[in-house]
């Protein structure tokens, strides 16, 4: 008998499992949510008003944004929105000096850290609906609108928008002559954004091609303004002289009548010499004097006298108090031609807080001998529609008599050149207590003049009047609108999303 051998069995190798690659942690993870709320008040602190670190701008908002994301719940919101308050109150503060009081500062930051939160909320509520994508588009979309509706709808004006932090950026400031301030806050929360997103995501190279369309934008802007500030402007210059005086008002603390006499003399004083030095518009600084209604005809004659034998405007800027007490009046100027009284203007924007009666008056643009110009007093161009209308009814020239304090000298003045950016006009700004300064339409500096130095009080430069045509205004608010629609966009598909999936928690057969 014969035993066969079974065949052997065969050896199926044993086969490795694959291995998943490895995905490192997003960097965000590095930083606990705690670290990033204090690097938010940090940069947040250090950007915008005086002592402006002009590059942190780009990435503010990227440690709230990261923070969003990190976290949920009602604390986490309520501590990123204390972060926000903390962040601004000490913005704020930076430009807090004599005489204007701490509470300036709140007054100024609440509304500004409400505006911020509600923004940021908005738009992680979006973001989680909507996914990254949507989010790049969607931060920027809310930065501009919420800036378009607080400088058109609010007392607050243009304060606290991106391109201010860039003010010494005149390259990029360029980029207000197409699409007005909504150009630089969409490319500032548009690097913030996807940075906070290749901060964040596990596969960072998935953005690399948007970062290099934002950073194509970003340079295209630059490149645009590095041109755009070598333009020849051409076309008939006028003299203009700002003339500033020493008399410091305060509301319920007004001088005497022998101050403001000795003030007067010495403004017409100083007006005389504008005039000798070849001025043929001569502007007083906002409230360069006090006069009651009973006195206010006498110091209008008194300027149209100098008018008419000179030959030259003068733009007397004062106040007059309506009440006993010095609290309640009216900020405004007289602009006298040879020929009369052309325009009297009340202040449209009063300061919050300020106690002046606001004015109604609409700006108008005069056509004098010498070019197109019209008038607003100080904080009235923090509100870029009236730069706006001057552009569009042909100003060539704006003069805006203003008064200052040392904490925003001389950044105010340089907020105010911006609207001769966006309208292509020449804006002069004699200031009382901070820096007068004289710009062409391209915000090229033509001469300044500060208060805090020893000098005779007289600004004198010459500017061009012949308007610059810009596209801002030609289509105004555009890009505001655009952005206005982006938003609702995803805000109809983030309802849509809610609708849905509360329609299959509700009814789960229903398909």
């Amino acid at each position: 008998m014969t035993t066969s051998t079974p065949p052997p069995r065969a050896v199926t190798p044993a086969v490795a499992p694959i291995a998943s690659p490895v995905v490192a942690p997003p960097l965000a993870t590095r930083l606990p949510p705690g670290l990033w709320l204090l690097l938010g008040v940090l940069l947040n602190a250090a950007v915008g008003m005086r002592w402006n670190m002009a590059e942190l701008a780009w990435v503010a908002a990227v440690p709230w944004l990261i923070h969003l994301r990190q976290t949920s719940g009602w604390r986490a919101r309520a501590w990123l929105f204390a972060a926000l308050q903390l962040a601004t109150v000490i913005q704020v503060s930076k430009i807090i000096s004599a005489p204007v009081p701490w509470i300036f500062a709140p007054l100024f930051s609440v509304p500004m850290a409400f505006s911020m939160a509600l923004g940021l909320f908005g738009f992680e509520f979006l973001r989680r609906r909507l996914g990254d994508g949507w989010g790049l588009a969607l931060f920027p979309a809310i930065v501009v609108v919420l800036e378009w509706a607080g400088s058109s709808a609010s007392e607050f004006g243009s304060w606290g928008a991106a391109a201010y932090t860039q003010i010494n950026n005149l390259p990029l400031l360029q980029t207000t002559a197409l699409v007005g301030l909504s150009g630089i806050a969409l490319l500032t929360a548009a690097v913030s954004a996807w940075t906070a997103l290749v901060l964040s995501s596990p596969e960072p190279r998935r953005w690399l091609l948007t970062g290099g369309v934002i950073g194509c934008l970003v340079l295209a802007a630059l490149a645009y303004g590095s041109i755009r500030i070598f333009t020849v402007q051409t076309g008939p210059l006028v003299t203009v002289a700002g003339v500033v005086s020493d008399l410091v008002l305060s509301p319920g603390k007004f001088p005497d009548a022998t101050a403001v006499q000795t003030n007067d003399d010495q403004l017409f004083a100083r007006t005389a010499l504008a005039v000798r030095r070849g001025a043929r518009l001569v502007v007083w600084n906002e409230g360069a004097t006090l006069t009651t209604p009973a006195n206010e005809a006498a110091l209008v004659a008194r300027g149209l006298r100098v008018a008419k034998q000179s030959g030259v405007d003068l733009v007397l800027a004062y106040v007059v108090p309506t009440n006993d007490a010095g609290t309640r009046f009216e900020n405004k100027f007289t602009w006298l031609a040879p020929e009369g009284v052309i325009e009297t203007y009340h202040k449209r924007h009063p300061v919050p807080g300020e106690g002046a009666t606001p004015g109604d008056h609409p700006g108008v643009v005069h056509h004098r001998p010498y070019g197109a110009v019209a008038g607003a007093i100080c904080y009235d161009y923090d509100f870029p529609g009236l730069g706006l209308a001057h552009a569009r009814a042909g100003a060539g020239l704006v003069v805006v008599p203003s008064s200052d304090w040392l904490g925003i000298d001389p950044y105010h003045t340089q907020m105010a050149r911006i609207r001769g950016i966006e309208g292509g006009f020449s804006v002069v700004r004699p200031v009382r207590a901070a820096t007068s300064g004289a710009y062409d339409a391209y915000g090229r500096t033509r001469a300044t003049l500060s208060w805090f130095e020893d000098n005779d009080r007289v600004l004198l430069a010459q500017v061009p009047v012949a308007p610059v045509m810009t596209v801002y205004a030609r289509i105004g608010d555009s890009l505001a609108w655009l952005c206005l629609a982006v938003l609702l966009g995803g805000i109809g598909l983030a309802l849509g999303q809610t609708v849905s999936d509360t329609s299959s928690f509700l009814f789960p057969h229903a398909h």
